[in-house]
Parts: C-alpha cells; sequence; structure tokens
C-alpha cells in the first residue's frame, strides 16, 4: 500500500484531468510518459494532454450531469524518459481492460480499455468512459505494462478517478 499513497501524493500534488462531459462523444488525445523506478520504487508516470506535455494531471474526474455521452481517451506511451526499454500496454484475457488493473468493483461497468497496435506493438490505448448507471463510482487503478520479453510494470494509474452523474 505504500507504493500506492506515494502515487496519491503526487496526483493530488497536480492538476486533476476535469472533464465536463457533453451529451455526444468528447475525444481526447493523452500521453503516459514510463519512468524508471528509483531504488526499485515505481514512480509517477507523467500523463498528460498530447499538445500539452507540460502540464501533468494527477486524478481524473468525469462529469456527465445527465447529459449522457462518453468520454473516450486514446492514450499513447512515450517511451523517450525509458530508452531501451521495450514497454507495451498488457492485454487482458477480456480485452475488456487492456493496460487498466482495477482496484475497485465499480470500475469494469464504467470503463473499458482496448490496446491498439501501433508499428507492431500495444503502445496506444483506447480508453472509454461512459456512465452506465446514472450514480457516482470511484475509482482506483493501475496503469499496467509489460516489457516485450516478459515482465509485468504496475504504476498508480488515479486513485482517485472517480464519476459524477447528474
Amino acid at each position: 500500500m505504500k507504493k500506492e499513497k506515494s502515487a496519491a501524493n503526487v496526483c493530488d500534488s497536480l492538476p486533476v484531468l476535469d472533464i465536463q462531459v457533453p451529451a455526444d462523444t468528447l475525444e481526447l488525445n493523452m500521453v503516459l510518459r514510463p519512468v524508471e523506478p528509483v531504488n526499485g520504487e515505481p514512480q509517477y508516470w507523467p500523463l498528460f494532454e498530447k499538445n500539452n506535455p507540460e502540464e501533468h494531471f494527477g486524478n481524473m474526474d468525469f462529469h456527465f450531469g445527465g447529459r449522457g455521452g462518453k468520454v473516450k481517451i486514446k492514450l499513447t506511451l512515450d517511451l523517450s524518459a525509458v530508452p531501451g526499454r521495450d514497454l507495451e500496454f498488457t492485454r487482458s484475457t477480456s480485452r475488456k481492460l487492456d493496460g487498466l488493473l482495477a482496484l475497485t468493483s465499480d470500475f469494469k461497468h464504467q470503463f473499458t480499455a482496448k490496446a491498439k497496435r501501433v508499428e507492431g506493438k500495444y503502445t496506444q490505448l483506447v480508453i472509454t468512459v461512459k456512465d452506465k448507471e446514472s450514480k457516482p463510482d470511484n475509482f482506483a487503478f493501475y496503469w499496467l505494462c509489460e516489457t516485450v520479453d516478459g515482465g509485468m510494470h504496475f504504476v498508480s494509474g488515479d486513485p482517485r478517478a472517480r464519476i459524477v452523474p447528474a
């Protein structure tokens, strides 16, 4: 649990990706930049909008406001901070939560994530968020990546992401 608390502290110190979901589909292009562990401890992996790499986000809030709609996030791995590492998003057996490891039970009915190949590797993740039950949900998850030659890498994604319905 120490890793989750440390990630929560980092996420709390960063801006929240606060999304007002329109009635139709909102599409975002985001980037996740893996960082090598320090003294064996996983580090926060910067998450940012593709067109704004200087502003990193911590937690995510999705406000649906009774309008329906959904959010599609195209998330790309930027391996520039880990040269020589051959990382890609892990594919789940159900193909509904690729690249994510849900830590709360509500997570699965609101989020889907599918890894996509780019130049032969699963370095893009398409995440869809849709409020299916019009009730608030709190989430915790890890980004889940692996090296091509084996070995998982868990790094906190968002210890406090939440969906706020109408």
